[in-house]
Formats: C-alpha cells, sequence, structure tokens
C-alpha cells in the first residue's frame, strides 16, 4: 500500500511539467485563483476553507528493539482561512484549524487496545504577505511571510477515558521567502520558511503530569506547480521537506527529563481543481502521502528507551477556494 502511494504521488508530481511540454510557456502574471503564487488585489477579500481525512500508522519499538506496540489514527479536519488585500501587494491574513475527531487505536503487544481520542481546535495564527517582486513589472514574484499562532488554548493529552486537545500548549511564529513564476499554462512556486516554536506546556490526562517541552526551530523547504489544462480544469503538485531538530522534553511533575530525535518528513500532494465561477470560485480534490522519519525517545538509563518507527500518512480532502468582489 506505501509503495502504491508513493509511486501514485509521485506520478502526479511528474504529470504537472510532463503535461505542459508542448504547450503555451509565454510568462503570464495573472493571478490565477488556486494558484500557488495566488495573492488577492487591494480591497479584495480571499479565503478558501477544506476538509481532510488523514490516516497513519506506525510501530513503537523498546530498547532492544522489540516492538511494543503498533497504532493507527484516524482524523477528520477542517480549516479555513482568510485574507484582505490591504495593496496590490500586501495581504493580512488569519486561519484556524479543527479537529472534529482524532481516534488513535494502540494495539499493546500484551493483547489490550486502548483508544486516544482528540478533538478541539488549534491555536489561531495571524499572518503577512508582502510581494516585494511581482511579475507584472519584474522578472519573478518575490513574497516575504511570516505569521504568529499566539498560545491561546491548553494542550492536553489523551487517555482511554479523558479525550485530549489538538493545541500544541505553546507559540509558533513562521517567518519565509518564496520565489514564484508564471506562463499562459504552467506556475512554479518555490519557498523556504522557518519555524520558531516556543515552548510548550502539556497535561498528560492519563496520570496527571505536566510535561515541558523546549523551544525549538525547524525548516521546511517545498516546490509547488500548477498546470491549466483549459478554462476549466487544472492540476497542482508539489513536494516538501522538513528538517526537524532535537527537542529536550521535561516532565516537570516527576523531574524525568529526556530527548526526542524527531526524524525528517516529506510530504507529496496533489490537487484537481474546477473553476466553479471563473477566478471566482474553485473547488478541488486533494491528495497527499507523508513519509515520516522515525523517532527516537532518549532517557538518562538507556532501559526506558524507545523508538516509533515504520511512519507513513495519507490525506484526502476537499477545498474551496474563493475571492470577493
Amino acid at each position: 500500500m506505501r509503495r502504491i502511494a508513493f509511486l501514485a504521488a509521485a506520478a502526479a508530481c511528474l504529470f504537472v511539467p510532463v503535461a505542459v511540454q508542448a504547450q503555451d510557456l509565454t510568462p503570464d502574471a495573472t493571478r490565477y485563483l488556486s494558484d500557488p503564487n495566488y495573492l488577492p488585489y487591494g480591497g479584495q477579500i480571499y479565503g478558501y476553507t477544506t476538509y481532510d481525512h488523514s490516516w497513519t500508522s506506525g510501530d513503537t519499538v523498546n530498547y532492544l528493539g522489540v516492538q511494543t506496540s503498533s497504532f493507527r489514527e484516524n482524523a477528520d479536519a477542517f480549516g479555513q482561512f482568510l485574507s484582505y488585500g490591504i495593496t496590490d501587494d500586501l495581504e493580512l491574513n488569519a486561519a484556524i484549524h479543527a479537529d472534529a475527531d482524532v481516534q488513535r487505536q494502540v494495539d499493546l503487544a500484551n493483547g489490550t487496545e486502548p483508544n486516544l481520542n482528540s478533538s478541539g481546535f488549534s491555536d489561531p495564527s495571524f499572518g503577512v504577505v508582502w510581494r516585494a517582486l511581482d511579475q507584472a513589472s519584474a522578472p519573478v514574484d518575490l513574497d516575504l511571510f511570516g505569521n504568529f499562532a499566539p498560545n491561546w488554548i491548553d494542550s492536553r493529552l489523551p487517555s482511554p477515558t479523558d479525550d485530549g486537545t489538538i493545541a500544541r500548549g505553546g507559540s509558533v511564529g513562521t517567518v519565509g521567502a518564496a520565489l514564484g513564476y508564471g506562463t499562459h499554462q504552467l506556475s512554479v512556486r518555490g519557498s523556504v520558511y522557518a519555524e520558531f516554536n516556543g515552548h510548550s506546556d502539556s497535561l498528560d490526562l492519563g496520570d496527571n503530569d505536566l510535561v515541558r517541552t523546549d523551544g525549538y526551530t525547524d525548516y521546511v523547504l517545498s516546490l509547488t506547480s500548477q498546470a491549466r489544462l483549459n478554462q476549466l480544469f487544472s492540476v497542482n503538485a508539489g513536494i516538501s521537506h522538513t528538517f526537524l531538530p532535537n527537542e529536550n522534553v521535561l516532565n516537570l511533575t516527576t523531574g524525568t527529563p529526556h530527548v526526542t530525535e524527531p526524524g525528517n518528513s516529506t510530504v507529496l500532494s496533489a490537487s484537481l481543481n474546477y473553476n466553479l465561477i471563473p477566478n471566482t470560485a474553485v473547488i478541488s480534490a486533494t491528495y497527499s502521502h507523508s513519509f515520516l522519519g522515525n523517532i527516537d525517545y532518549v532517557y538518562a538509563n538507556p532501559v526506558s528507551d524507545s523508538s516509533t518507527r515504520d511512519r507513513s500518512g495519507d490525506t484526502v480532502g476537499v477545498r474551496v477556494d474563493y475571492v470577493l468582489p
């Protein structure tokens, strides 16, 4: 199944440049709705609404490498993004994410199968995008962007008897830049950004321990493209890679520290877009496959060490983009 998902996602990423080889590649600075380089003009309200269903799986092993459990996680999530064009080159935006139900089933080696459920809202984020260069008057688009999500919602880790939350329990700030280039039928956008994760506190509902994770910074590289097949249909494809650092974690209740060593992750994504109302409303069917690195939990006493292995995830969804006026 994982091999099939990889091949499907890779084929989607390769399809876009191949599909347009013989088509019109005349430079075009038009801001097409659902295009990765889209930015609203001054006075416009732009937004998109998403629904996603995802499933993730993996195995846990102890310090000897012996499997102690496996897990399967299913989630239904909704997202809302809204922005306003202050000028043709400056956007203010806000976004929020909610999980209606995250169900995590753990299959322990002793035969028991506890269920861990979470739901709720993430902390909202507030951001700005400045188009420093516009392809209408320059060779490429250059966007500088940033956003900030304050720590407004408590983080609670679920137990078999109590549902948790999806908030991380700490603030997050993002700063980055993106280069974009468009033609009549193809657009590409490459971006790089840093995520500054402040320290976070989470209450473990299983034992009422308070767990603190020190602040850390991760870095993301991404490349996204769109091929406009005709006036009604277009296809997006992309790849992103996240570089994740080690995290210092302390159980404030027991005083026990450990280091979480997460592996990097890579996500392949694709979507098929349909213009409901040309350049006013677009509906998209979306898919992504995540290649998730191993996670090692390292303690002062090696007997307490554990690792999560063979993690991967898939997401299917629907997205609606719209702009007014």
